[in-house]
């Protein structure tokens, strides 16, 4: 192969892609968070987990209770096939 059956070589043209900044994260300078304050976020904060407890506790008695309806209707069905299948209904 002979130079001249070459296709010479061009530079692409290259975009150049913005690079994102990085983000900082946002602090709290605690100097700036009074006692007091630190003593509402922490009730509020104890509050919040009392409620999800109790969502908790809510959800779960709900989840039970279709549990047992659903087993409750899978007995019932199949007492109902197996009475159809000895003609009893």
């Amino acid at each position: 192969m002979t130079m001249t059956n070459m296709q010479p070589c061009i530079a692409a043209k290259v975009d150049t892609v913005p690079v994102p900044m990085k983000r900082r994260r946002r602090t709290v300078n605690r100097d700036t968070v009074r006692p007091e304050g630190k003593t509402a976020l922490l009730a509020q904060a104890e509050q919040t987990r009392t409620e999800l407890r109790n969502a908790l506790v809510s959800i779960n008695t709900l989840v039970k209770g279709i549990k047992a309806q659903k087993q409750q209707d899978r007995l019932l069905r199949n007492t109902m096939d197996s009475l159809r299948k000895l003609s009893i209904v």
